[in-house]
């Protein structure tokens, strides 16, 4: 009973050194989510087959980034799931936020809005359905001094703190802000409310002599500058300026 328990250790050794083996070679390209999946979950489980509970994970929340995001409760249902491999897998997705936010640091900048928002979607990843608001602060060379969450909720609720805004902003000497909410599961146009209420803060940022480079507001799948659209684009100007974009 000994030797056939050490031939099957041996067999699963061997399959997961070929695993290995070929994610050394190229990677993850090619190779199926389950299989990704089973490879992760090596280093939670030992010693023991891991392809059928990665097959599972895939059917029970429906792919690979949705098993990324499930909680570590309902990981645990899972069939064979071991409370080191689902402490792992919950890991994951904040392990990529840290590094795409320490990545952002590292260059300082963003070029474009598209830039800005892949940032800014790393902010919400681990939101759980409910609207947060960030500030992005840059100093006169619109390098990205700091970001910081001023409040959870849209930014016409009452959980949204002008005064915390505007303490960020003169913490920080930013010469400039892009602010940013997200609308989970929504449309990421701005709604009446979310437009009176950047209105107000285009105006406190104003009295503070601070830029007002955009509000971007982020869903799911898309997401809209409001600075960005010709419909809203007066008021991302200091009012000074503002005459004179009209004349």
């Amino acid at each position: 009973m000994p030797a056939e328990k050490k031939e099957k250790t041996n067999i699963h050794r061997n399959h997961r050194q070929k695993v290995r083996e070929k994610y050394y070679a190229s990677g993850f390209r090619g190779m199926a989510s389950h299989n990704i999946l089973e490879m992760l979950l090596f280093f939670g489980i030992p010693y023991k087959d891991t392809n059928p509970i990665a097959h599972e994970l895939i059917d029970r929340f429906g792919s690979l980034s949705a098993v990324f995001e499930a909680n570590r409760t309902d990981l645990m249902q899972i069939k064979g799931m071991t409370e080191n491999a689902a402490c792992l897998i919950s890991m994951i997705l904040p392990l990529y936020q840290k590094y795409a936010q320490e990545l952002v640091k590292r260059r300082q900048s963003f070029k474009d809005v598209e830039e800005a928002v892949a940032f800014l979607r790393t902010l919400y990843l681990d939101n759980n359905n409910i609207e947060r608001v960030f500030l992005l602060c840059f100093d006169a060379n619109n390098s990205l001094i700091t970001y910081r969450m001023i409040g959870e909720g849209d930014v016409s609720s009452s959980n949204f703190d002008m005064r915390k805004l505007a303490s960020t902003v003169l913490e920080t000497n930013a010469a400039s802000v892009v602010l940013s909410h997200n609308h989970p599961h929504g449309i990421a146009a701005p709604s009446y409310a979310d437009t009176v209420a950047t209105a107000d803060i285009a105006s406190l940022l104003n009295v503070l002599n601070v830029k007002f480079a955009d509000h971007i507001i982020v869903t799911d799948k898309s997401h809209f500058s409001m600075a960005g659209s010709n419909k809203y684009v007066q008021m991302f100007y200091n009012f000074k300026e503002k005459k004179k974009f009209e004349d």
